[in-house]
């Protein structure tokens, strides 16, 4: 889980060498002490997590929340529980996976799943096109695109009207 949190944590700009997990035993006093001085000493010479935000900490904190909706959804966690599988024991027809394929592949669903929940955050602040969100995601067109389809076929977003042949997006209401 230390590496898919390092995974996040460069995704959203933020230095993963702010994180460290070392196993120290109880009996280990001097291990542990040097262990905390290090972390503290990397994280001073860093400097403030308002170092690592290119775009602001406004920016920072709303990739921040994204990432934390995420992580609480299924398939990012249930990829990060078998990436170990994949690559000793394979998928279900047996391809083992490097370390590699395995990584680059997790990449690519933190990479989407954080994508859709920056989308649906700017959508609940309001209506918006592809093209306004693409440029507040700072993503290409048809990846906006691609990632609303996914989003109506899932009744997660409707198209609540069109303005000049452009339709405009916003969340779909849960009511049962």
């Amino acid at each position: 889980m230390v590496d898919v949190t390092k995974r996040i944590m460069s995704h959203l700009g933020i230095n993963p060498d702010r994180l460290l997990l070392e196993w120290v035993s109880a009996a280990e006093a001097a291990r542990f002490a040097q262990v905390v001085t290090t972390l503290t000493n990397k994280i001073k010479e860093l400097g403030p997590l308002s170092n690592d935000a290119k775009k602001g900490m406004d920016e920072l904190t709303f990739k921040l929340q994204a990432a934390k909706k995420a992580v609480s959804g299924e398939k990012l966690r249930w990829v990060a529980a078998k990436q170990t599988e994949f690559m000793t024991d394979g998928n279900r027809y047996k391809e083992v996976f490097t370390s590699h394929e395995s990584g680059r592949y997790l990449d690519g669903v933190i990479l989407e799943e954080i994508t859709v929940q920056e989308i649906l955050a700017h959508l609940e602040n309001g209506s918006l096109s592809v093209k306004d969100l693409s440029r507040k995601l700072d993503a290409t067109t048809p990846d906006t695109l691609r990632h609303m389809l996914a989003l109506l076929r899932k009744k997660m977003v409707k198209i609540s009207e069109v303005k000049e042949r452009s339709p405009i997006y916003s969340v779909c209401n849960n009511e049962a």
